[in-house]
């Protein structure tokens, strides 16, 4: 698929082969196509990327991981909510990844910016070892989700921070390449909520949010999403009188 067939395939009824190309590269943009759908995602989500932003509510000198962070366009945004922050990006995409590095050049030149490929299950650092977690829009492609959130509070700190979040709504749902594809799996604010259940976090708030967006006839629609906050209980410590 070239460039410009991906951009007439984002606006207009897609066939068969069509979906499947897209949607695999939804999952992983590849090639000159990928550049493409790393700007496309990154428009369409910059809403709710900043708002994700705001949620971790970042300290100073905290390190900060994000999966799935696309060209990270939105990377200045994220370093001026507090300083001397660490950022860690991790990508299954290279495209997205070498994109990320070109536009975030200056970040990475003063040590403050590291990107890096990963398998898209288990993240490469020690336990207890990131201050906040974020990643958006990612969840439609992570193969066992549980085991995907117990990843992430293996590497999160006590105390630390974890932002998950979603769209959730007729949007995603109506689109031809979600009606016609078994390769995104929906969730709702329910399932989610259902699968933290499973593992140690505590939900610290969940938030339902409405952004504009345009659908592919130019109008202005309502899209909803969910904004998971998420807690990793801190350590208890216990003292003995000698």
């Amino acid at each position: 698929m070239t460039k410009e067939k991906l951009e007439l395939s984002l606006e207009l009824e897609l066939d068969d082969k069509n979906i499947k190309d897209v949607v695999e590269q939804f999952r992983c943009p590849k090639g000159d196509v990928g550049i493409v759908m790393g700007e496309f995602l990154n428009n369409t989500n910059n809403g709710i990327i900043k708002e994700s932003i705001e949620a971790l509510d970042l300290d100073d000198k905290n390190r900060v991981l994000e999966l799935g962070h696309g060209n990270c366009s939105h990377l200045p945004f994220l370093m001026e909510q507090a300083a001397h922050l660490k950022y860690f990006g991790m990508e299954i995409s290279d495209v997205m990844l070498k994109e990320a590095s070109r536009i975030n050049a200056d970040y990475i030149k003063n040590k403050d910016v590291l990107f890096q490929l990963y398998d898209g299950i288990r993240v490469p650092y020690v336990h207890n070892i990131f201050d906040r977690i974020l990643t958006v829009n990612t969840i439609y492609f992570w193969g066992n989700p549980v085991t995907y959130l117990q990843e992430m509070f293996r590497v999160l700190k006590p105390g630390g921070i974890f932002v998950l979040a979603f769209t959730n709504s007729k949007f995603i749902e109506e689109l031809s390449l979600v009606a016609n594809s078994d390769d995104f799996v929906l969730y709702n604010k329910q399932d989610i909520e259902n699968m933290i259940a499973e593992t140690d976090f505590i939900v610290s708030d969940i938030e339902d949010r409405i952004e504009k967006r345009k659908d592919k006839d130019g109008n202005w629609v309502d899209t909803n999403y969910n904004l998971f906050v998420l807690k990793k209980k801190e350590r208890i410590r216990y003292y003995t009188r000698s």
